[in-house]
Parts: structure tokens; C-alpha cells; sequence
């Protein structure tokens, strides 16, 4: 019960955060402003605006086997048609709950092919520390090379940031209400279990699942091809960029945008991405911003962002769809996947 209750709290505060943002920012345009996106919209090249999602498609195979490899050396050896479309699900979740995706995907696998979710949440949460890793790098580059626009954009972005908080700021009373409300719902399930299966048993079994998630996050030194893992990084990383530098593309005034305009792009969409489920209302806003550091100016700064973020999540609940539907269909049956953790 307390999972449901503090999902829905989250899912009702970033959602109602990422609504207010768009209300807000179309709310201070004008109606000839408005009638020009449209027309933008209408005029984008959609060969350019269909290939960045199919490259982000491409980016979660390369996903799903970067995990399929951390999971080997733990016993387990999922099939590439589970773990592909586990990954596909997590994307689609993490549009409605933010962060519920990741613990799902674990689920798919645990229901699909016998992979126990510490494990697999433990294999997870590697997988996020390497990508902030990534992530890093990507800022450092940034910061040496774009110094003046990476600490303006920054700035600029922060400015932004504060001014829409400041006008969806939720009180003091409701956000105490709900930390005290988590409370004690914790407490009330802890002294259940407690009561049903008795403290030491309880301490056992949440010893067991720690040890299944330190195994999990550990399993990279038993991987038998750590350059194959370094391979996946890498491309799903360069999926990642050339979604955006593609993505210049599909209009005229962002064509001529330098590979390194796409870098910043792909940094400050991680901030936007964190802060409201897919970005709703941010990712266009934040776009507009960096591409007008690089001299693009007028209404098709904002056209690239919202048809980009359009675009990208309608790839992503259309595939989330047909990924709950296939893997209902083709898994009747639980099946067990073993392979020696030398394999």
C-alpha cells in the first residue's frame, strides 16, 4: 500500500509540475507566436523527425544486451527478446511513474525467466552508476571545451527552473502530510511482518536480498567480456548523441547546428528528463534555450524541441504497448535460463 500511495504522490506532483509548465509557458505567448510553431511544426521534415526515435529503439537492444552480460556471471541468461522488450517497458513506465521503469524491467524478467529481482535490481543500479559515468564525461568535455555556453546555459536554466517552481510550489502542509503519511504506513507494514513471520526471520530475509543486490552491482568484475560491455556503453551513448544531431535536421534554421550543440543537448535533457516524467514541459523549453546559445533564433528554437520530445514519446508508448502486448502473447510460461557463471 505505501508503494501505491507514494507512486501516485510522485506521479501526481511531477505531472501536475510538467502540466503547469506548459500551461504557463503558452500561456505567455502570443497568438501569432503560436500560429508560427504550428506552422513549423507543419513544415519539419519528418524523415528527420522519425529517424531519431528508431535510433533510440536501436540504443535499448544495445541496453538489453549490456544487461544480458551482467547477468551471465550471476547464473542467469535471459533471452534478447525478454530483455529487449523489459527495456522498452521501463521507458514506457517511466513516462506515468518516474523510476517505476527500472524496478518493472526487473519485474519482467523475474515473472519471464526466473532472474530474482535483488539480483537484478543490483545488475540495474550498476548499470545507472556506469551511465552517470557516461554522463560525466559528457559534462566534462562540455565544460572544456564550452565553457562560457555550457555556465550560461547553466545559469540561464537554473533562472528558469527557480521561476517555475516558485509558480507551482507545493505547500509546506501537504508535502509534511505526506512524509509523516509514508511513516507511518512504513511502521504499520514493518509491525505486520514482523508479527507474521517474526523479527530474526524478517532480519534474514532482508539480509539475503542485500546480498542479492551487492552481487548484482558486483557481477561486472565476473563479466567474460568486458570489452563487449564497453562496446554496448559506447553505442548506447552514440545512440544517444546522434538522436540529437540527427534530430538538427528536420528544420532549416537548426541544419547547420555543430555534433557538439548535440552533446549539449543530450546533457541538459538528462536534467529534464529527472525533473518531470519524460520532460513534459522542460525538454522543449531547455532545447529552445541551448539552441539559441548557437544562433537559432525565433520559433523554430522551440518547433525542434517540442517536435523532438513529440516524437520520442509517442516512439516510446507505442513500443510500450506492443511490448506488453508480445510478451503476454509469445510467454505462456515461465521458463528458467541457466548458464555456468563461466559461460
Amino acid at each position: 500500500m505505501k508503494k501505491y500511495i507514494e507512486g501516485f504522490v510522485k506521479l501526481a506532483v511531477s505531472l501536475g509540475v510538467g502540466i503547469g509548465i506548459v500551461y504557463w509557458f503558452v500561456g505567455r505567448m502570443s497568438e501569432t507566436e503560436k500560429l508560427q510553431i504550428v506552422a513549423d511544426i507543419k513544415r519539419a521534415n519528418y524523415l528527420w523527425v522519425i529517424l531519431p526515435s528508431v535510433i533510440g529503439i536501436v540504443s535499448n537492444y544495445f541496453r538489453s544486451q549490456r544487461w544480458r552480460l551482467l547477468l551471465r556471471p550471476l547464473g542467469y541468461n535471459p533471452s534478447m527478446f525478454n530483455t529487449f522488450f523489459s527495456v522498452m517497458i521501463m521507458y514506457f513506465l517511466n513516462i506515468f511513474f518516474p523510476r517505476l521503469g527500472e524496478v518493472s524491467r526487473c519485474g519482467v524478467l523475474s515473472r519471464y525467466e526466473n532472474v530474482p529481482m535483488d539480483k537484478a535490481i543490483g545488475t540495474m543500479v550498476l548499470e545507472r552508476i556506469v551511465d552517470v559515468l557516461c554522463l560525466g564525461i559528457i559534462l566534462a568535455i562540455l565544460v572544456t571545451t564550452q565553457s562560457d555556453k555550457f555556465w550560461a546555459l547553466k545559469a540561464e536554466i537554473a533562472s528558469k527552473s527557480q521561476e517555475l517552481a516558485g509558480k507551482y510550489q507545493i505547500s509546506d502542509t501537504f508535502k509534511y502530510g505526506v512524509f509523516f503519511g509514508v511513516i507511518i504506513l512504513v511502521v504499520a507494514f514493518l509491525a505486520y511482518r514482523i508479527n507474521k513471520q517474526g523479527l530474526s526471520s524478517l532480519i534474514a530475509e532482508g539480509k539475503e536480498r542485500a546480498m542479492g543486490m551487492i552481487r548484482g552491482i558486483i557481477s561486472i568484475k565476473d563479466i567474460g567480456s568486458p570489452w563487449e560491455f564497453v562496446f554496448h556503453t559506447v553505442m548506447i551513448w552514440a545512440c544517444y548523441f546522434s538522436m540529437g544531431y540527427v534530430g538538427f535536421f528536420m528544420f532549416p534554421e537548426t541544419a547547420n547546428l555543430p555534433p557538439i550543440a548535440a552533446f549539449m543537448c543530450l546533457a541538459f535533457s538528462a536534467v529534464a528528463f529527472s525533473l518531470t516524467p519524460g520532460g513534459l514541459g522542460l525538454y522543449p523549453i531547455f532545447m529552445q534555450l541551448i539552441v539559441n546559445v548557437y544562433g537559432v533564433a525565433g520559433s523554430a528554437a522551440l518547433s525542434y524541441g517540442l517536435v523532438s520530445w513529440s516524437a520520442q514519446t509517442a516512439s516510446v508508448l507505442v513500443g510500450g504497448v506492443i511490448s506488453l502486448m508480445v510478451l503476454a502473447i509469445f510467454n505462456r510460461e515461465p521458463s528458467l535460463k541457466e548458464v555456468s557463471p563461466k559461460s
